[in-house]
């Protein structure tokens, strides 16, 4: 493998598990509205229930309406809130893939490096035997003479 592919290979794996971290973030924050809205509802809609409006029979049948339409939209709230956390935690889950695989990416670049010092380190090692073994017979030649 060429460094350029490596490098090329590392910055790509990168550039995703950014790209996940923002949308996780993304993610984060439309949960935690989604859980705001739904305490906001829920608030609502005991006080609702606390008001007491069954002194008249249109204010009776106004409060059951905005009751009935108060119970409906926190059940939204809920379903919405139960889904961005569903989604959150797929965001979640990207990011580590994304993680491991950048993770990857560089233990295989480093891998290559260590192969590439590893192969310097033995033609170096081989030139000094080379010269090693010179020295010595140039040595026994001029001993002969």
């Amino acid at each position: 493998m060429s460094k350029a592919w490596l490098a090329g290979l590392l910055r790509a794996r990168q550039a995703q598990e950014d790209l996940a971290a923002q949308e996780l973030a993304a993610a984060e924050r439309r949960s935690r509205r989604a859980v705001s809205r739904v305490r906001y509802d829920r608030e609502r809609l005991e006080s609702l229930r606390l008001a007491d409006a069954a002194y008249a029979a249109p204010v009776f049948v106004a409060a059951a309406a905005a009751l009935q339409a108060a119970a409906a939209t926190h059940a939204a709230a809920v379903e919405t809130a139960a889904q961005l956390s569903a989604e959150e935690q797929g965001r979640r889950t990207a990011l580590a893939d994304a993680a491991g695989a950048r993770r990857s990416a560089e233990e295989l670049r480093e891998r290559d490096l260590a192969e590439a010092r590893e192969y310097a380190q033995r033609v170096a090692q081989r030139e000094m035997d080379e010269i090693a073994g010179r020295m010595s017979r140039v040595a026994e030649q001029e001993g002969a003479r």
